[in-house]
């Protein structure tokens, strides 16, 4: 179903080593943290932003620039399957987030471990070509992953910013991403306690004020009871 011809997963960089490439296979590039613009010659532009995929088919041109630093997937592949080109929003987190721990954990066969990912994000992508496109859900997601950090952001203060009952933008979020948007926060806020977990010596108290819990106390349990490790554990076995 796939035969990957290539792949590369980046660390935070500020911009892209080719603002412009074009390829003979397909394309696919996913903003793991971060976010950066598009443009495909086959029709199509936009802003990718975390957890999003853009695909580029064969023979296509893909203009990119990073807005913000950014940490990336990208790879090139062949395939009998017809991804839909541009931008799709991944809704399954949980999924996305295990096949990369897959990849980033791969040691002997990564290029096997790589091809799964690939063909997991493609089946991804084809699960959601019909998905809605919704202004407000992007507005509300760019802003979640903007002010996650701030532990008074609720559901409410969201809809006031966009103008929207809580309700309707409940509904509506759902519709696109799969979860509301309180569930969507508190996946961001994990993920990056997380990240920090493994990438820092920061103590639990720093990583909770950075990432909008109210104090290390509740971040330990929620660590705990989405993993089945305490923080301490969680990160000794996160870097072996």
């Amino acid at each position: 179903m796939i035969e990957l011809d290539g792949y590369l997963l980046a660390p935070v960089r500020d911009r892209f080593s080719r603002a412009v490439d074009t390829y003979e296979t397909w394309c696919l590039l996913l903003a793991r943290t971060g976010s950066f613009a598009f443009e495909l010659s086959t029709g199509g532009q936009g802003v990718a932003q975390s957890h999003d995929v853009v695909v580029c088919p064969p023979g296509g041109t893909l203009r990119r620039r990073m807005l913000t630093p950014t940490s990336l997937f990208h790879a090139r592949f062949r395939t009998e399957l017809e991804p839909p080109s541009g931008l799709t929003r991944v809704r399954d987190l949980d999924r996305l987030r295990v096949d990369l721990r897959m990849l980033e954990a791969a040691r002997a066969h990564a290029d096997l471990v790589a091809a799964h990912v690939v063909a997991d994000l493609v089946l991804m992508v084809l699960g959601q070509s019909e998905a809605p496109e919704d202004d407000l859900v992007r507005q509300a997601t760019a802003y979640l992953l903007d002010q996650f950090a701030r532990p008074d952001l609720s559901l409410n203060r969201l809809a006031a910013e966009l103008g929207i009952s809580p309700a309707q933008l409940s509904r509506r979020f759902r519709a696109v991403r799969g979860v509301t948007p309180a569930a969507y926060l508190r996946g961001v806020r994990l993920q990056k306690a997380r990240e920090l977990l493994v990438e820092t010596d920061d103590t639990l108290q720093a990583i909770a004020e950075r990432c909008g819990y109210r104090s290390a106390f509740y971040l330990s349990r929620v660590v705990s009871a989405r993993t089945g490790q305490s923080p301490s554990r969680y990160r000794e076995d996160s870097r072996v």
